[in-house]
């Protein structure tokens, strides 16, 4: 597993150009921990400021226990995520 630390913008950056839908992320934010397979990442725009939105289903099942990070909202609040793609290195992230 490949660790790395990184400022909040880069963790940012980090989050919207590598987690894809169907990869899996741990993420740490404020005093919240949510773990599970994304299904959808979303960058529209929302009252006419870009937005970035990740899907993520919390326990694999349908749509049971699904949440929806806004990722931009809670970016200063974020400690560390593991991103786990479909295909290629699993990647461990803290902030700084």
């Amino acid at each position: 597993m490949k660790e790395v630390e990184l400022t909040t913008q880069d963790a940012v950056n980090y989050l919207k150009e590598n987690v894809k839908m169907h990869d899996r992320i741990e993420i740490s934010y404020d005093r919240i921990f949510a773990e599970g397979e994304v299904l959808n990442v979303d960058f529209s725009e929302y009252f006419g400021k870009p937005g970035f939105k990740i899907l993520v289903s919390l326990d694999e099942s349908d749509l049971g226990a699904v949440i929806e990070i806004d990722v931009y909202e809670v970016e200063e609040d974020i400690i560390e995520f593991i991103h786990y793609p479909k295909d290629g290195e699993e990647v461990e992230v803290t902030v700084v």
